[in-house]
């Protein structure tokens, strides 16, 4: 099974009645985009942007590392590279099938990795504009986080999600780009320092 083979038509169900979406009989947690941009508004007033871009972070590379493993467990894929890629592509976050996987390069035995990609209906950066003027650097934290944590769970080594592109910044659209915290130069410090504490513990 290939990533771009998935038929989301007879799996993704949502029950009117209870407002319950569900992904293969797991419950997921769908939030309008407005109520997540003015959420993360509040939480960058209350505790300054830096502690809010890493709650933010921290809390899509969990849902990222957990959701990577659940879909290993339930389904086979023809190569590790499509089971890679299918976190992107049915990232429900980003709208279905609306991030595209550019590059995918990895050796377990040196641990190299390479995962680049371009989307372009980024919520985050969209919501990041609402509120704020043009941004200075990435804003997309949660997608990031999630990246981040789902490449994490498939190679099994710390990895870093970072936007080399970004709405927010005014392009036209997102890419991101995840490598070794090694790969990385001081653009990469914030990030390593917030999902340290998750490395350490999945090494505990």
């Amino acid at each position: 099974m290939k990533a771009t083979d998935f038929d989301f038509s007879a799996d993704l169900k949502l029950n009117a009645d209870t407002g319950i979406a569900t992904f293969h009989d797991t419950r997921l947690l769908i939030f309008d985009a407005d109520a997540i941009g003015l959420l993360k508004q509040e939480i960058s007033e209350e505790l300054g942007w830096r502690r809010a871009r890493d709650l933010i972070l921290r809390f899509g590379y969990q849902n990222g590392y957990s959701d990577h493993l659940q879909l290993r467990i339930n389904h086979t894929f023809d190569t590790e590279q499509d089971l890679l890629a299918s976190g992107p592509v049915i990232h429900t976050w980003e709208g279905i099938v609306h991030a595209a996987p550019l590059e995918i390069s990895f050796s377990r035995e040196d641990g190299s990795f390479r995962f680049s990609g371009v989307w372009t209906n980024s919520y985050e950066a969209t919501q990041y504009l609402t509120f704020n003027e043009v941004a200075k650097a990435p804003v997309c934290w949660s997608l990031m986080g999630y990246a981040a944590g789902w490449s994490t769970a498939f190679f099994g080594h710390p990895l870093v999600a970072i936007e080399p592109v970004c709405v927010g910044m005014g392009n036209d659209h997102c890419e991101w780009l995840i490598q070794p915290p090694a790969a990385w130069g001081p653009e990469a410090k914030p990030y390593i320092r917030a999902l340290e504490r998750f490395w350490s513990e999945s090494n505990g």
